[in-house]
């Protein structure tokens, strides 16, 4: 009697995961790498990186410091090594902004601007920035309900994929494991 009773509100079923809320300045650690949010802001132009928000637009643009935990070295744009990330810019990005729809693809650089593309290298922290452009009146409803956030979601590695060749390794996105909300103002 009590095993039905339990069958029956659910005890054998699938549990709802519920990401972590966590603050900026704390790291969001996953299986495959992690994320700290340093900071955020938004601006309609960086000027050390030639880019612009088209009219109507904004840039919010996050600095975090990154660590690969993986045996690879890995790109936050592009493939690096026969690896790919899909870290932004696919479509299931593992850092993905939230609480406001990105008008175009993300961005990335180092932080120092030594390197125009960024490439995360096994057990190294690096501090990075990513902009995503969104339109201007979206993001001040966002901004006043406090509702931007970067999700960041868990990866899993699969490798000997057929497409590209027998060496490739692919990260697919998985469950979302955190949620930042980010203090962003005008």
């Amino acid at each position: 009697m009590l095993l039905a009773v339990f069958i029956g509100t659910g005890g054998l079923a699938d549990g709802d995961t519920v990401p972590a809320v966590v603050p900026i300045g704390t790291e969001a650690r996953t299986s495959l790498y992690t994320a700290t949010v340093m900071d955020a802001e938004v601006t309609d132009a960086v000027e050390s990186q030639f880019l612009e928000a088209e009219p109507g637009e904004m840039l919010v643009v996050l600095t975090l410091e990154m660590e690969n935990l993986s045996g690879h070295a890995i790109g936050l744009e592009r493939s690096a090594d026969r690896v790919e990330s899909r870290m932004i810019n696919s479509g299931e990005p593992l850092l993905e902004l939230s609480g406001v729809t990105p008008t175009g693809p993300a961005r990335s650089w180092r932080a120092d601007d030594t390197a125009p593309a960024v490439i995360l290298q096994p057990g190294v922290p690096a501090e990075v920035k990513i902009a995503w452009s969104v339109a201007d009146d979206e993001l001040d409803d966002a901004v006043s309900e406090k509702a931007v956030r970067l999700n960041v979601y868990d990866a899993v590695e699969q490798s000997g994929q057929v497409i590209l060749s027998a060496s490739t390794t692919t990260w697919r996105r998985a469950e979302l494991g955190a949620q930042i909300p980010l203090a962003v103002s005008r």
